[in-house]
């Protein structure tokens, strides 16, 4: 089911754009917004679709809430589809 799931969040183009971001440094929901030009409502709906795969993390500091890609488990499912990709 976890699979499915975190492959259902790898759908979608703005979800990807977000973990290509994430994968780089953490960052705020506000000015992943700005940078990929999306309102805050629609990047925040995209961050929960994300956490719930487990592909994110979230940390607070302060009033800020900072997400940043779970690299250990990104990894992981990259290893599942380099195995099933392999398969014959």
């Amino acid at each position: 089911m976890e699979l499915e799931k975190q492959l259902k969040a790898l759908s979608d183009r703005n979800r990807i754009m977000i973990l290509r971001i994430l994968h780089q440094h953490k960052e705020y929901g506000a000015r992943l917004a700005n940078t990929l030009d999306l309102t805050t409502a629609t990047i925040s709906h995209h961050l929960e679709i994300l956490k719930q795969a487990g592909l994110i993390v979230e940390e607070k500091v302060g009033n800020i809430k900072y997400f940043e890609l779970d690299h250990s488990r990104f990894g992981k499912l990259l290893q599942e589809l380099s195995s099933f990709v392999q398969m014959e």
